[in-house]
């Protein structure tokens, strides 16, 4: 497990050389990088030149799509084609999307629509031999399904194609009150072919009575802030032990979701505890 990759969705609307810094800076060798939020697809040339010159790599291409929310379907699926035109050009084989919350619609009327609408990308996806993963989200409404395993599972089990699998988030899991850990793993792990890494743990206005902005993340569930990995909730250790236990040998890519002035510090202290939590495994 030695793919690690850090997350352009940590620098939404900054120059994309601050990614390849960060990058070269914690000495990290992949990125996922978010269209259009770092990298529009007419700058696709000139980025790949960057990252040839940097000895940089795109792993994923992320986009915040999320086709169980009726507004601008069309827009969404031309969107996911682009990152599949994009991770080929990149050379990577991943494309990250979302479900999306929608309270007028029950589980099985969101799936039937989710089905419908990532139909056209699929087959895009299919052709370009690129896997689309879906993400686990959180959110306050609630009614985003990808918040319990069980309705992934039925998802991905419905579309049915080696080209539609799961971007496990254990802390998204754990924000959405669900076990990330080992229910929600165990109950996917067939499924699992990228995996996205941050920690977290309940908010308290005791612990935290000033959070400042980017600090909070809001469920249904209750308040939450994110950590440096090892600091929150999350049983990382039973995680990884079980990961290696099942051969996956594919990309944890870091998205800490903290201040930015955090940032930095939480990069590194997430990769010193990854590098220690793989030397004590490996032992």
């Amino acid at each position: 497990m030695n793919h690690i990759a850090i997350s352009g969705t940590e620098y939404p609307h900054k120059n994309i050389n601050e990614v390849l810094d960060m990058a070269e800076l914690l000495t990290v060798k992949n990125l996922e990088l978010w269209i259009p939020h770092n990298f529009k697809i007419s700058e696709i040339d000139h980025i790949t030149k960057m990252l040839d010159q940097r000895k940089l790599k795109v792993i994923c291409v992320s986009t915040w799509t999320q086709l169980n929310i009726p507004e601008n379907i069309k827009a969404k699926q031309d969107l996911i084609t682009m990152s599949i035109d994009a991770a080929k050009i990149f050379n990577t084989g991943f494309v990250n999307t979302y479900f999306g919350p929608n309270p007028l619609r029950n589980v099985k009327e969101s799936i039937d629509v989710y089905l419908k609408n990532i139909d056209s990308c699929l087959n895009k996806a299919i052709k370009e031999n690129v896997i689309i993963v879906l993400e686990n989200e959180f959110e306050k409404s609630g009614t985003d399904i990808t918040r319990r395993a069980e309705n992934v599972l039925e998802i991905i089990s419905r579309i049915n194609s080696p080209n539609f699998q799961l971007n496990f988030d254990p802390c998204n899991f754990y924000f959405a009150g669900e076990e990330p850990f080992p229910y929600a793993y165990k109950l996917l792990k067939d499924h699992i072919k990228y995996i996205h890494l941050k920690d977290g743990m309940k908010f308290s206005k005791v612990l935290y009575p000033h959070p400042g902005d980017g600090f909070l993340w809001q469920d249904a569930s209750g308040d939450y802030i994110c950590t440096a990995l090892g600091n929150g909730a999350i049983p990382w250790e039973g995680f990884f032990k079980q990961l290696m236990k099942d051969n996956y040998d594919g990309v944890l890519t870091l998205e800490p979701h903290v201040p930015v002035n955090l940032l930095e510090k939480t990069f590194k202290e997430s990769l010193e505890y990854l590098s220690g939590m793989f030397e004590k495994l490996n032992d």
